[in-house]
């Protein structure tokens, strides 16, 4: 099953917010390096970190079927020469288009169980990065 445009749309936009506009085989490493990290751990505490895996491994195989760029790639961001080579074999745009396909199917495999609007939020939630953090800034709660 092929996700919908908005589960796409979202895939895209997740990767561009990484950091995701270089055409640089490390470069594409890297950002696909820290948006696996991130869903793994992110996804991993709300579904666990089997359940995490189980799904990643299924989105894999579906989007194999229409990006060979994604053969040899067993977990997203997991191996940076594995991605790196990927670049130089396939090209940078079928990487990316592969990484977003994989990021899509993770999406669409989740929101067949949580619906598919709760599924993007949470996988963006997720894979976002996160804005440094204002040094000095305490919560008000600690705060005597």
């Amino acid at each position: 099953m092929m996700p919908s445009s908005a589960v796409t749309d979202a895939a895209r936009r997740l990767w561009t917010d990484t950091g995701g506009d270089s055409r640089e085989p490390a470069e594409i490493a890297r950002v696909a390096g820290q948006l696996g990290t991130d869903l793994r751990t992110g996804l991993g505490r709300w579904i666990g970190a089997d359940a995490y895996q189980i799904l990643q491994k299924r989105a894999i195989i579906a989007a194999r079927a229409s990006h060979p760029s994604l053969d040899g790639i067993s977990r997203l961001g997991e191996d940076a020469a594995l991605t790196i080579t990927a670049v130089r074999v396939h090209g940078a745009p079928a990487v990316v288009d592969g990484i977003v396909a994989l990021v899509a199917q993770v999406i669409e495999l989740l929101g067949r169980i949580i619906g598919q609007e709760t599924a993007i939020r949470l996988v963006e939630q997720c894979g976002a990065p996160r804005p440094h953090e204002v040094p000095g800034t305490a919560s008000k709660e600690s705060t005597p």
